[in-house]
């Protein structure tokens, strides 16, 4: 690997995290909806993922976003994940390698982002810097829940045909 191609593999690793996150605020937002408990997603996340090096982000991440622990300051700050997406949204443009779920992610942190420095207005947040993780606000706000507070989840009934 060149010096030149170091950051562009740097931001493919980011875009395997990223990605991840992004199903895993997708399924726990499912869950939530449907009345299955977070801790009942995360364990089926440790259970699908022996404890590696390599799978020891996922597992962090899913507990992250069972228990709501969102503060930046001991993880990945959103506005590094934003940046992060940003710049493999670039390079899939410049390449013509469209990468869907980082399209979403994208989208998902802005919205996150911007619950978080509204709350903050408001004197409602628990933390100064929001973890990249809090990319679940915006899979449950487009779910009709709250974004960074699943203790307000309520179950709605099923739509049917």
């Amino acid at each position: 690997m060149s010096v030149f191609t170091a950051p562009t593999f740097k931001l493919i690793g980011n875009s395997m995290i990223l990605g991840t996150l992004e199903v895993l605020a997708e399924a726990y937002t499912l869950a939530e909806k449907s009345g299955i408990d977070a801790e009942n997603v995360h364990n089926l996340v440790q259970g699908e993922y022996p404890t590696s090096t390599q799978t020891s982000s996922t597992i962090a991440y899913s507990d992250k976003i069972a228990h709501d622990k969102f503060d930046g300051s001991v993880g990945f700050a959103i506005d590094g994940g934003i940046k992060d997406a940003s710049h493999i949204r670039r390079l899939t443009a410049e390449f013509n390698s469209p990468m869907p779920a980082i399209d979403v992610a994208h989208q998902h942190l802005l919205t996150a982002r911007a619950i978080h420095q509204s709350k903050k207005q408001q004197g409602k947040t628990e933390f100064e810097t929001l973890d990249w993780s809090g990319i679940v606000a915006g899979t449950r706000v487009a779910a009709g829940l709250d974004g960074l507070d699943s203790k307000k989840a309520c179950r709605l009934p099923r739509l049917t045909a």
